[in-house]
């Protein structure tokens, strides 16, 4: 059953997955209640069952229901459950402060050792069920057309699903073929003007060096210009004995480079912390989360109390960062007539004194309160504590070739130029400023990064 799951749609594979978990809290519900002298046991178990299935839906729409995992494995997906199961009980405990009555009625120790361990089990036994719910289909560039191509498209389907999208370009000796398993795009010579219009997860030199070496060769350097991954035949020669040394190495028997150095563990243990640290975050700061959302409604002009703004993340993928909104509600539609007076050099559009931005705009911006939920967009892994700003997609559309390798990093919250200046400094060197960070990055620089933006925020320096 589990190993075609593949074939569900998203929205199945997330009921399946809120079913689930629906079942386990029940059960947990269930086992905490107890009779008293005020509350019947049924009682208790239907107020706990209410409130931890609303939790859990809840959890489920700001998380977009596990798609925050983003294919990081399973440890950070047992943290974001634990997460969840601690909110879930945390939920119910407030529940017992609010109504006293409650307080013997239901015991948070029982709960949370069937809620917790039940819903890390069924991650746990179900890889299928998580690693096709959250997944974002993925689209791949192959250059060529030929049967190598043919070949390679039909391996990703079969290896990694038919959700994800093939897109051809031919090498300019080849002859246009039919029955492609994606739209053919062009020749590779229109490589660099279509990864300028599309975002790719990575691009596959499906030639043979001695046919297309030239072509290939001059696909590498624009690849590696825009930051993009790629991937090369492993061999062109047939072998009846002889293995791979390491049949992890070329598994689909394409070698596949990075730009940017490949240090999985300390990747795993960044997105172990970004879980860590944003709950932390949420939860230690969730009053003046509630009373700036007031104060937005109460304070600013007709509108909502978040503004979500597409912006450009992971190798060109689109996402809805959040922010508090800090300006009246028409102001995406003033921006054009305000042009003329932008600051910033390059795409950027700054202005010190936005005539938009409202009084208390100014306040929130100016201490980077504006910025806290964008920790929401940390847990759902559509960004990082520490990584180059996100850019607006027409900021993007105006960029340079290797201006866009700051795109081959997860976005983050805070980076170098938050910590240098933010809006004192040039567009020119906010982009050098990224690629150093890219090509030098650390853990232990991230730590540093987070440790200089404290002061930078609590002075306000550099904001607008």
């Amino acid at each position: 059953m589990f190993l075609r799951l593949e074939a569900l749609p998203p929205v199945v594979t997330r009921r399946i997955n809120f079913a689930a978990d629906c079942g386990v809290l029940v059960l947990a519900s269930v086992v905490c209640a107890n009779d008293t002298e005020h509350v019947t046991r049924r009682e208790a178990t239907l107020a706990v069952v209410v409130v931890a299935l609303s939790v859990r839906l809840l959890g489920g729409m700001v998380l977009r229901e596990y798609q925050a995992w983003k294919g990081q494995g399973l440890t950070p997906i047992l943290l974001l459950t634990s997460v969840l199961a601690l909110a879930i009980t945390g939920a119910i405990a407030l529940l017992r402060l609010a109504v006293p009555a409650y307080a013997a009625a239901m015991t948070l120790r029982e709960f949370l050792a069937v809620a917790l361990p039940g819903m890390l089990l069924l991650r746990a036994s179900i890889p299928s069920l998580w690693t096709f719910a959250r997944r974002d289909p993925d689209d791949v560039l192959i250059l060529g057309t030929g049967p190598l191509a043919r070949h390679t498209a039909q391996q990703i389907h079969e290896q990694r699903g038919p959700r994800d999208t093939c897109h051809y370009l031919s090498f300019p000796d080849e002859e246009r073929r039919g029955g492609l398993a994606g739209p053919l795009l062009g020749t590779t010579d229109d490589l660099e003007r279509v990864l300028r219009e599309r975002a790719f997860q990575e691009v596959y030199l499906a030639g043979s060096s001695l046919r297309h070496g030239s072509a290939m060769q001059a696909a590498i350097r624009v690849c590696e210009r825009f930051g993009v991954p790629f991937a090369l035949p492993a061999n062109h020669f047939r072998f009846d004995r002889a293995r791979p040394a390491s049949s992890r190495a070329i598994a689909d028997g394409y070698i596949h480079y990075l730009n940017v150095e490949h240090k999985p563990y300390q990747m795993a243990v960044k997105r172990v912390l970004d879980i860590l640290v944003s709950s932390i975050v949420l939860v230690l700061l969730s009053p003046l989360l509630l009373v700036v959302s007031v104060l937005i409604l109460v304070l600013c002009s007709p509108g909502g109390v978040l503004f979500r703004q597409p912006r450009v993340g992971h190798h060109g993928r689109m996402f809805n960062m959040l922010k508090f909104r800090t300006m009246v509600a028409d102001a995406e539609a003033r921006k054009a007539s305000l042009e003329k007076l932008n600051e910033q050099s390059g795409p950027v559009f700054k202005i010190k004194d936005d005539p938009r931005i409202t009084r208390l705009g100014r306040i929130l911006r100016r201490y980077s309160i504006d910025e806290l939920p964008q920790f929401i967009n940390v847990l759902r892994g559509d960004m990082s504590i520490v990584g180059p700003r996100p850019p607006i997609p027409s900021e993007v559309a105006r960029y340079e070739a290797w201006q866009r390798r700051r795109l081959s990093v997860l976005p983050g919250i805070t980076c170098v130029w938050q910590v240098s200046g933010r809006n004192e400094i040039s567009f020119e060197e906010w982009m050098y400023l990224d690629m150093r960070y890219i090509d030098h990055w650390s853990l232990a620089e991230d730590l540093k990064l987070i440790l200089k933006t404290v002061p930078v925020v609590v002075s306000g320096r550099g904001a607008s």
